[in-house]
């Protein structure tokens, strides 16, 4: 019975098919190679941020509520309702009787 509790989508998962890792490394090492050749010349080298040096630090400091901690059980909050309405009732009235 799923009347208290409903079920999440799975999240996204985006993995990309068409690229290739060792291209993008062996671009960053060309890119590397040729700044540092700039610099020996004495050319001025204009500043190009390496993307993949931030990618994922934003997500990564984002705090997050723990997905493995335990939800409370319905029925247990109802539970927990009623023995509070009953005490309660006994302080309004001064008695168990309903």
């Amino acid at each position: 019975m799923s009347l208290f509790s409903t079920r999440e989508p799975r999240r996204f998962r985006g993995v990309h098919i068409y690229t290739s890792e060792r291209k993008d490394k062996l671009d960053r090492l060309v890119a590397e190679a040729k700044r540092e050749e700039q610099l020996q010349r004495g050319e001025e080298v204009h500043y190009t941020p390496d993307i993949e040096s931030y990618r994922g630090k934003f997500a990564q400091n984002l705090h997050r509520a723990d997905p493995d901690r335990k939800r409370l059980h319905p029925g247990l909050a109802i539970a927990i309702i009623v023995v509070l309405l009953i005490l309660w009732h006994y302080l309004l009235t001064g008695s168990f009787s309903l």
